[in-house]
């Protein structure tokens, strides 16, 4: 009879075998067979069962629910320019997506309202500032705010149960940073996840700060050194790339695949403020799938 294999050669196989499955027969077979539903089709019905958790606090304290109040919007508020930086995932560099006008403005209306920014691991929020060291603001949905709304939904083709969370403002001051993270949880915990980020940028009276991404390839092209630190020691010496603080500019990411998994290129961080104030501004889009056998 044979005999069983030894414990450590077994945990040797797995220590070969997980990283190949992760990083080789994982996204082989997604290529081979991909996922019959799609977060972004309208049979994302299916995804979750009657006895899925509640779903999304879908109130004004968390989304921002379209409610029929009016508002207006300056003629020029889609005048920005969309470069695209990766098709895999969907990475693009928004030229001039605020005005200066509403950039400034949603400073100025920020400025009473900051807190010390938490952190959370899906159950408690807490503060630590080794991980995330800045303040920030909720806004209020004034006109400015919810053209910055009706932008975000109409940029991403007004696609259905897809809701903008409310906004908030983040202040870094010198040595404010927030370390590599997701934006995505990978979980339908809450019911739903964020399926894509705007990070724009609000106020760049500042050194340092920029916003980094490891696990993005640096494009080809002189024309991206205008948005990414391309040159000079600190350059070279981080991983991926990194986008430059530059008022009124946007960085739009998809967080998820079709699938609903979380992207790994997306994570990201804000390298530390070395002098002076960054201001940016979180767009966060969540997706909840209606219920099965229930139209939203």
């Amino acid at each position: 009879m044979a005999s069983l294999p030894k414990l450590s050669t077994v945990v040797s196989w797995l220590l070969y075998l997980v990283p190949i499955y992760l990083f080789i027969l994982d996204p082989l077979m997604r290529q081979i067979f991909p996922g019959s539903v799609s977060i972004y089709s309208d049979d994302a019905d299916d995804l979750l069962p009657d006895d899925a958790p509640s779903g999304l606090n879908l109130n004004d304290s968390f989304i921002c629910l379209e409610d029929g109040v009016p508002f207006s919007c300056p003629d020029a508020a889609d005048g920005y320019r969309v470069h695209l930086l990766s098709r895999e995932p969907l990475v693009m560099y928004l030229e001039n997506f605020l005005s200066d006008a509403e950039a400034d403005h949603l400073v100025n209306v920020s400025v009473d309202k900051y807190a010390p920014s938490i952190v959370t691991d899906g159950k408690t929020e807490r503060l630590d500032s080794s991980i995330r060291l800045s303040d920030r603001a909720l806004l209020d949905r004034d006109d400015t705010v919810r053209c910055l709304e009706d932008r975000a939904r109409a940029f991403q083709g007004w696609r259905p149960h897809l809701y903008i969370e409310r906004m908030w403002a983040q202040r870094y001051n010198a040595s404010g940073h927030y370390r590599h993270h997701y934006d995505w949880s990978g979980s339908w915990a809450r019911g739903g996840d964020r399926v894509s980020t705007f990070m724009v940028y609000l106020g760049a009276d500042c050194t340092g700060g920029g916003t980094n991404f490891p696990r993005l390839s640096m494009p080809r092209g002189k024309q991206w050194c205008r948005f990414l630190e391309c040159e000079g020691d600190d350059a070279e010496k981080k991983q991926g790339i990194t986008f430059k603080p530059i008022k009124g500019n946007a960085i739009f990411w998809e967080n998820l695949r079709p699938d609903g998994s979380g992207y790994p290129e997306t994570w990201h961080a804000a390298y530390p403020v070395t002098s002076g104030t960054k201001v940016g501004l979180n767009i966060w889009s969540w997706y909840q799938p209606p219920r099965r056998g229930r139209k939203a």
